[in-house]
């Protein structure tokens, strides 16, 4: 039987995710601390698709975070 999707994820560790607004800009970095909840929007096996505060999207690999 599948788990279910958690809602959110605790970042283990300070970590720097990158974060491109639109196809065709720069990537930007942003740093996020260890603690730091975010949203998740999707489950793969080895990462989540979440969304912080300000409505950006990262992908986020299931080793650098827990469940929330």
């Amino acid at each position: 039987m599948k788990r279910a999707m958690a809602d959110s994820i605790k970042l283990k560790s300070t970590v720097t995710l990158k974060h491109q607004a639109n196809l065709g800009e720069d990537l930007a970095e942003v740093e996020f601390a260890a603690g730091d909840e975010l949203s998740v929007l999707q489950e793969w096996d080895n990462a989540w698709l979440v969304k912080s505060s300000d409505g950006k999207l990262f992908n986020v690999k299931k080793d650098l975070a827990e469940p929330a």
